[in-house]
């Protein structure tokens, strides 16, 4: 196989070889390849199942029923009292003009 690397690269990797880093050029290739596709299986493992943060997920927003209950339960049970047992048929209607808008 050959590869074209960019000339700083190749330097960089001929520099870590003749350091004494590496036994041989194959030697330093074989590592990379080897680190780059543990990097790519990493990404691909991320990617699959995404890491959520308990700090992401107390942000999350939550469904309107939980809303709905946390409203309701904040509310005293007097007030509750207070609402008219058969919904809106005690209040006031308001008057009709004919109008079909809003």
């Amino acid at each position: 196989m050959t590869i074209h690397l960019p000339e700083s690269l190749e330097s960089s990797i001929l520099e870590a070889v003749h350091s004494g880093k590496f036994a041989s050029l194959d030697d330093a290739m074989t590592t990379a390849a080897r680190l780059l596709l543990e990097k790519l299986q990493q990404g691909q493992a991320e990617a699959k199942e995404p890491a959520v943060s308990e700090e992401a997920a107390a942000s999350a927003p939550k469904p309107i029923w939980e809303v709905a209950a946390e409203i309701r339960r904040s509310v005293p049970k007097e007030e509750w009292a207070k609402v008219p047992p058969d919904g809106a048929a005690q209040h006031r209607p308001l008057p009709f003009n004919g109008s079909t808008g809003g």
